[in-house]
């Protein structure tokens, strides 16, 4: 898995509420409604990006990559929507789902809070740890953090993020 595809995934971890199941069959028990949900991210993205081979790109692509890159890094923070419907609730992975070499584990699953964390093994092994706070049916606070190695630099992101529901009916939101 690619540097990009970790910090998409991370970010996909961060902003989407649809990061409340957990494992598998495992349904969560977070007692929240179901529709359109407004999510505000705040994250923290440290550590080293690994090197991203330039060689074949012009000096204004390259130019355009590493401004990419620097601005990854540090302190943002986002507010997006993300519909969430009972089957992508109940079907939905903490994260690493897609990879063979991950790890998912529940440490808590009640209507109130949830608190998963995965661990992938291999060439770029990769930790995470998530906890929401139900704290009520239609507002959720969480905090994140992973940890993503690859090529010998590792990165880390840090942050937490609330959500409002909106309403039932997301609309052509999916």
């Amino acid at each position: 898995m690619t540097i990009a595809k970790r910090v998409t995934s991370a970010v996909m971890l961060a902003t989407s509420v649809a990061v409340l199941g957990a494992q598998g069959s495992m349904v969560p028990k977070l007692n929240v409604r179901m529709g359109l949900w407004e999510v505000t991210t705040t994250m923290n993205i440290g550590g080293e990006m690994p090197a991203i081979d330039t060689s074949k790109m012009t000096p204004q692509q390259k130019a355009q990559m590493e401004q990419a890159m620097k601005s990854m890094m540090g302190a943002h923070t986002n507010t997006n929507t993300s519909c969430i419907s009972q089957e992508n609730f109940n079907a939905a992975s903490f994260m690493g789902n897609d990879e063979k070499n991950c790890k998912q584990t529940v440490t808590t699953n009640t209507p109130s809070a949830l608190e998963a964390n995965v661990a992938c093994t291999g060439d770029n092994p990769m930790t995470a740890t998530m906890h929401i706070d139900a704290l009520s049916p239609t507002a959720i606070k969480a905090t994140f953090t992973s940890a993503n190695t690859e090529r010998g630099k590792t990165m880390s992101l840090n942050g937490t993020f609330t959500g409002k529901w909106v309403k039932a009916d997301c609309g052509d939101k999916k």
